[in-house]
């Protein structure tokens, strides 16, 4: 008796978690056929990078602290990085306090907001003349294609110019700083309206309110595990094979009942484990590790806030050192272990640095790996470090499908409680990557059960290709057949009102 009630409960919460959800799994897996090859478009660092002019510090007078002082800027520098606004060389400046400012490195003159006109000269030396703005939309808070402002460092106040070309692209030029922060066409939006936008549950109503918008993905994705998990039982307990010559074991007679059945039975692992692990990329478990602990170790990893006054090799010695070695497009003020260096960028893998204390100094393209191993030590003063290998090619943790992560990258192996696992980037000093035990479950729960990416089959195109594909048409049968129950029985029920 207690089994049948038991039965009967687990149905009826499959059968209406189902109505309510199945026309979002429909969308979830059509969107992750998209998603297979497109991402939300926002505009990275080698795309930027490709857009602008070459750095001219000839006309560049001032030291950084120089300007710091000309502008009367007191607060701590969290980023210093010099480049060119409409052919000008220009500090551009995040503080402690998330000031963005922009000063004119040519005689100190901090740039209070860039006007319409400015920001229209901007736009079209962006994309090289070769199109116009047609109208231009004053922005005060994010819009559906500035989701990333918060991890690509810009505030949400914008000019967004409509140029006039083919692509219809949008170019967003920041108020405070002069600089292009987003750029995206009309290819791009379309393709996110199909893809990311209803596969990550990212209206603009909800990514400008983010904790509601993690709320409701994770809740969502939640109910969705719990629907999975109650078909996955129904399945296993209506299967009944009664003729051993045929491959038919399902006991509905309606046809719609019997193709849920028989595609749920074959895909329904898979779909399980698909939304399972889209709940586990909303982190709703802390697996480690601690923001505070890795925030510390950066800390002292840099040797303290940025010390600007440090800097006293001029940018214009600086920018005629890289020539010999790079179109230098940006420099950033970077510091190491307390001491100070120019990081110039050509691009996202071209970079060089110098450092920037003294005056006969020479660029170089990798930091040693003997600074990061005693940085590590500094880390965990009580622990042994079991490994320290220089990765020339991607491991299971620090990679990339698209292959534009840097390599060769430092990976450090420290053998404490938590098992920790360091990643430096040796051409810019970064600690990009650090994991425990914690996260790199995470890592597999999520993007392994999620993205099928791992290292043997991720790098093996079309291989991966044929894989994903079979498995998600699966996970749609599933849902589109669930789908044609869900609409038969509010028919059925509307028939029944009337």
């Amino acid at each position: 008796m207690f089994r049948k009630k038991m039965l009967k409960a687990i149905l009826l919460l499959h059968r209406y978690l189902g109505f309510v959800l199945s026309l979002m799994f429909v969308v979830w897996f059509l969107s992750g056929f998209v998603m297979m090859y497109t991402g939300y478009p926002t505009m990275k660092l080698d795309q930027r990078l490709k857009q602008l002019p070459p750095v001219n510090m000839e006309t560049c007078h001032l030291t950084p602290q120089q300007a710091l002082n000309v502008a009367g800027i007191t607060d701590s520098i969290v980023t210093i990085r010099m480049g060119m606004l409409l052919e000008r060389p220009v500090y551009r400046i995040v503080t402690q306090q998330k000031k963005h400012i922009a000063i004119f490195a040519d005689n100190g003159a901090m740039i209070d907001k860039i006007d319409v006109a400015s920001g229209n000269q901007l736009a079209r030396a962006f994309v090289h003349n070769a199109s116009q703005p047609q109208t231009v939309d004053t922005l005060w808070q994010i819009d559906q294609w500035m989701a990333a402002h918060r991890s690509q460092g810009y505030l949400p106040e914008v000019y967004r110019f409509k140029m006039n070309d083919p692509a219809a692209t949008y170019v967003y030029v920041s108020f405070h700083t002069g600089e292009v922060v987003q750029m995206v066409n009309a290819r791009q939006r379309f393709w996110a309206w199909l893809g990311p936008i209803p596969h990550w549950i990212y209206p603009t109503i909800l990514i400008r309110n983010r904790p509601v918008w993690s709320q409701v993905v994770i809740w969502v994705s939640f109910i969705g595990t719990v629907m999975c998990l109650t078909g996955i039982i129904m399945g296993i307990v209506r299967y009944k094979r009664k003729n051993k010559q045929t491959l038919a074991f399902s006991p509905y007679k309606k046809k719609w009942f019997r193709y849920h059945h028989y595609t749920g039975f074959v895909f329904g692992i898979f779909v399980f484990t698909w939304v399972l692990s889209g709940w586990f990329s909303m982190s709703p478990v802390a697996f480690g590790p601690e923001p505070g602990k890795q925030q510390a170790e950066r800390h002292l990893l840099s040797g303290g806030p940025l010390n600007v006054a440090a800097f006293t090799l001029s940018p214009c010695q600086a920018a005629s050192g890289f020539s010999s070695f790079l179109t230098v497009k940006e420099i950033q003020l970077i510091q190491l272990d307390g001491k100070p260096y120019y990081l110039a960028y050509q691009d996202a893998q071209h970079t060089r640095l110098l450092a920037a204390d003294q005056e006969k100094s020479i660029p170089f393209e990798y930091f040693p790996d003997s600074l990061f191993i005693s940085k590590v030590r500094a880390f965990q003063p009580a622990q042994q470090i079991k490994e320290s290998v220089i990765l020339n090619h991607y491991d299971d943790y620090y990679y990339s499908r698209t292959f534009e992560k840097r390599l060769p990258v430092l990976r450090v192996k420290v053998d404490n409680p938590e098992q920790t696992w360091y990643y430096f980037d040796l051409k810019t000093g970064q600690l990009v990557l650090r994991h425990e035990k914690g996260s790199r479950l995470e890592r597999w729960l999520y993007h392994g059960l999620h993205s099928l990416d791992f290292s043997f089959l991720v790098y093996r195109r079309p291989l991966w290709d044929v894989v994903v594909w079979v498995l998600m048409l699966g996970g749609t049968a599933v849902s589109i057949t669930g789908l044609a129950l869900t609409w038969k029985w509010l028919r059925r029920k509307a028939g029944k009102m009337y």
